[in-house]
């Protein structure tokens, strides 16, 4: 009974996020904070996002060294912390009880928690998103200015979030212009990054981000909101009904809130009408976690339109079955959000591995994963016997520049060969005779 349970805990819930290994974006992170901190903001400069998060991660791994699970606490300390400040602002708009549903609905929810377990900086954006919001209902515009600049520091996206309480702002009747100045500090702050994200933009040309089409336009609130992409497959139905019962929330919130209308209408449908209208039109630019502060305003949209129902029984209902909905959900996407085991194998090679021995990967997918578990990063190479050019958004060639290979090495080392799906076979050259 109590191994079943265990199983259950460790395989079928979230916890499961836990305990996987690492994937390749999260190997990339680790590798971006690895170096200096000069060289990580260099690095990042090649990227697509801002360096807070790696320079963040550069100390946090000087705590915990290059182990998984420490790696992972640092993404869920800030989901912790979303679920905080998310209690903090409830209690300021609703009351002390609807406070911890709030916090509660912050926690369980299925983008955020999956993120609060990943080596990312999506856990650390949605947080800052929250401080944001906070600090703006609050006025306390020091806070503000300074959750705004680390929020813009963290992800390019965040500028949406950032420019949706400008305009939030400008629509209301109390505009002062000493505040005017106050919140167009983090702006002016993100200057000298700009150019940066420019250059990107420009790069990303030839990114692997998959076009828009009219499955997704129907489906988006809900994939924002559970981060359903497509695994299990054909389950798009699902998202489309929750983006419907999101709409209704929000239609709800529409007529009974009227002063709180532009709150969550605008950070919510103008960044989504900007991304995916420019998807449409001239390329993609949507990923639902670059995103995820619209998911943060999704939660405090449906909690305020729970909160506007006015009999008591029916508002107790909804947020049991709402809370109860979402921790069905984490239980049944939690299996489906397995990733490749590459942990498993490496401790293997790693057990007969000798100095003289590399590994080479058949593609530049399992590259980042492979360095990250084998003892020597600085023997991990793409077996690349055409000199074909690796592209940028992998990430390979910003944290391993020279990692490409024409051939195997000679004796007496050997090779282990690792494909993108963690199998491995050991080659042996044969010296010249």
């Amino acid at each position: 009974m109590f191994n079943s349970l265990l199983s259950f805990l460790l395989y079928r819930t979230p916890f499961f996020y836990y305990i996987q290994p690492l994937w390749r974006d999260e190997a990339f992170s680790y590798f971006m904070a690895k170096p200096g901190l000069l060289q990580v903001i260099a690095n990042t400069a090649h990227d697509f996002n801002p360096p807070l998060y790696y320079i963040l991660l550069h100390f946090w791994i000087l705590l915990v060294g290059r182990w998984d699970e420490g790696l992972k606490i640092l993404s869920l300390l800030f989901h912790l912390g979303g679920v905080y400040v998310t209690y903090l602002l409830a209690r300021k708009l609703f009351s002390e009880k609807f406070a911890w549903f709030a916090a509660a609905f912050y926690f369980f929810n299925p983008m955020l928690l999956y993120y609060g377990f990943e080596v990312r900086m999506y856990s650390l954006y949605a947080f800052l998103t929250v401080c944001m919001v906070y600090f703006f209902v609050q006025k306390q515009w020091k806070g503000f200015i300074i959750s705004s600049i680390l929020g813009l520091y963290t992800h390019s996206y965040f500028l949406m979030a950032y420019g949706s309480l400008l305009i939030i702002y400008g629509l209301s009747h109390r505009r002062h212009k000493i505040n005017w100045i106050r919140l167009l500090i983090p702006f002016f702050a993100f200057l000298p990054w700009i150019p940066v994200i420019v250059i990107q933009f420009i790069r990303s040309k030839g990114s692997w981000l998959f076009p828009v089409d009219f499955q997704l336009i129907k489906s988006v609130l809900g994939n924002l909101f559970t981060n359903y992409e497509g695994t299990p497959g054909g389950f798009w139905f699902l998202t489309t009904g929750i983006s419907l019962i999101i709409v209704l929330f929000l239609v709800h919130l529409w007529i009974k809130g009227r002063s709180q209308r532009s709150m969550y209408f605008v950070p919510i449908f103008l960044p989504l009408l900007c991304i995916l209208g420019y998807s449409l039109i001239r390329q993609p630019l949507y990923v639902n976690r670059y995103l995820i502060f619209i998911t943060v305003f999704e939660i405090f949209a449906i909690v305020n339109s729970i909160f506007l129902i006015q009999r008591p029984w029916i508002r107790k209902s909804m947020m049991v079955l709402s809370l109860l909905g979402i921790i069905g959900f984490d239980v049944w996407i939690a299996p489906y959000h397995k990733k490749t085991d590459f942990r498993t194998p490496f401790n293997e090679i790693n057990a007969i591995a000798n100095t003289n021995d590399v590994i080479f990967t058949k593609t530049p997918i399992g590259q980042l994963e492979s360095a990250f578990y084998f003892n020597d990063p600085n023997r991990v190479y793409v077996y690349n016997p055409n000199q074909t050019g690796i592209p940028n958004y992998i990430g390979v060639t910003v944290v391993f520049p020279d990692s490409s290979r024409d051939s195997f090495p000679p004796p007496p080392g050997r090779t282990f060969l690792v494909d993108d799906n963690a199998n491995y076979e050991m080659v042996i050259t044969k010296p010249n005779l």
